[in-house]
């Protein structure tokens, strides 16, 4: 053979090969990403996000097209305390994919929920939802969020897809019901949430619904009992725990409220939520010294974590130092706008300041997100028809109040001051002099 017949047949190899060295190298840089990402996420795992943020640094390196690092790496930057890196790692991500990745979409609207970041979120999902991608759960949940942001109308009609397909479908008459309570139509979704509950008593997300309505008209033992009422598999979860520890630190059961506490932070030490909870038990049991370490562990683990800081504005607002208080308490609601016992503290710190706008505002937020007692809803009746402001809520505000109560002498004399400021006012008579 020639030299250059053996050149040709060499080149010729060498022609065929590349595609399948080309294939091999791809496996093994694919491999090797996965491998990267893999002992990220372990030490995510381990709730070490300093140490996750360089592996998935490097998987980026490894797979510049590739959106998933970036997503894992807004999480470390998340769970790590910078949220600006984790924001701006989402929009470089952005970048990467040409904005067309729904599932990048879904990553930034987690995001902007697990920061507290509604109205973002909100306009993440609604995209989602009108792409048509939304599981129902998903939809449930962004039901909510429009309602809690005042969106009644655009709530329902967020679910109605699910209810056209099953009508009686219990979660989602569960998400319904409380969006008549945001809306204010307290009756109505409390008949809907007995019915639900009789039909399926283990129904979780009902049972919680109705506790919390009987917790905000003040009914303690029966917003326990429908605690008690909810199915094992969910007794240890952190929102039923979460409801039962304030409901039994109300009923001032202290030391239950720790019992039901100390086992679960057992288990897991580090949880801020299973600190932030004791902490506030300890407080109310006068074992200040005791509540701080725990508060300062939750703060420890989470500087801005809502719950926490709400425990510490309650210590600084037992020893005298309301400013202080006030102040950790708005921060805890900065942190965490959803998060109502500070709200419950600060309407009333903000009246004796004399702060009357402050104060009305706070209550109207308690009132939209549905978590004001009736109590509260009376102190923002007072407020609007002592400074004439917003009337015809107060109208519908004491009317609701009057369905519950309808001899109770304040509230009748309520209503009549309002009705007194809504009648129309007669034209006085003018009378012409002649001269």
């Amino acid at each position: 053979m020639t030299p250059r017949l053996v050149a040709i047949g060499l080149c010729s190899v060498w022609i065929l090969a590349c595609p399948e060295e080309r294939r091999v190298e791809e496996e093994r840089r694919v491999r090797t990403t996965a491998q990267i990402l893999a002992e990220g996420r372990a030490e995510l795992a381990k709730n070490r996000p300093d140490r996750a943020v360089p592996y998935f640094k490097e998987a980026i390196n490894t797979s510049p097209g590739d959106v998933d690092p970036y997503i894992q790496l807004a999480e470390a930057y998340r769970l790590a305390g910078n949220e600006p890196g984790a924001i701006l790692t989402l929009k470089q991500a952005e970048e990467v994919a040409g904005g067309n990745d729904p599932s990048l979409k879904r990553a930034r609207a987690d995001m902007h929920l697990k920061l507290h970041q509604y109205k973002a979120a909100i306009t993440e999902f609604v995209a989602l939802r009108d792409m048509g991608i939304l599981t129902d759960d998903e939809l449930r949940m962004v039901a909510l969020l429009l309602a809690h942001d005042g969106r009644v109308a655009d709530a329902y009609a967020t679910i109605d897809p699910i209810l056209r397909r099953a009508p009686d479908d219990p979660p989602t008459k569960t998400v319904e019901a409380e969006i008549l309570l945001i809306e204010g139509k307290e009756l109505e979704a409390a008949k809907l949430i007995d019915a639900l509950i009789t039909a399926t008593p283990d129904l979780t997300p009902a049972r919680i619904l109705r506790a919390r309505y009987f917790i905000t008209n003040v009914q303690l033992d029966a917003a326990d009992q429908d605690l008690l009422a909810v199915k094992a598999a969910d007794q240890k979860s952190l929102e039923v725990v979460t409801i039962r520890s304030r409901v039994l630190n109300a009923l001032k059961r202290h030391e239950e409220a720790g019992k039901l506490v100390e086992p679960l932070l057992e288990e897991d030490p580090r949880n801020p939520v299973l600190l932030s909870l004791l902490a506030e038990t300890r407080l109310l049991q006068e074992r200040g010294v005791d509540a701080q370490v725990l508060i300062d562990k939750a703060l420890g683990e989470n500087a801005k974590f809502a719950p926490a800081l709400y425990v510490r504005g309650r210590s600084l607002e037992l020893g005298g130092n309301v400013d202080a208080a006030v102040s950790d308490y708005e921060t805890a609601i900065r942190s965490d706008p959803t998060f109502a016992p500070p709200l419950s503290r600060l309407w009333g710190l903000y009246l004796k300041r004399k702060e009357t706008g402050e104060a009305m505002s706070t209550l109207e937020r308690l009132l939209f997100m549905g978590e004001a007692t009736a109590r509260e809803k009376i102190e923002l009746v007072k407020l609007y028809t002592d400074t004439g402001a917003n009337l015809q809520r107060a109208k519908t505000l004491i009317t609701e109040a009057l369905r519950r109560e309808p001899k109770n002498g304040e509230y009748l004399k309520l209503k009549a001051r309002i009705e007194r400021a809504l009648a129309p006012k007669q034209p006085g008579i003018i009378i012409m002099k002649h001269r």
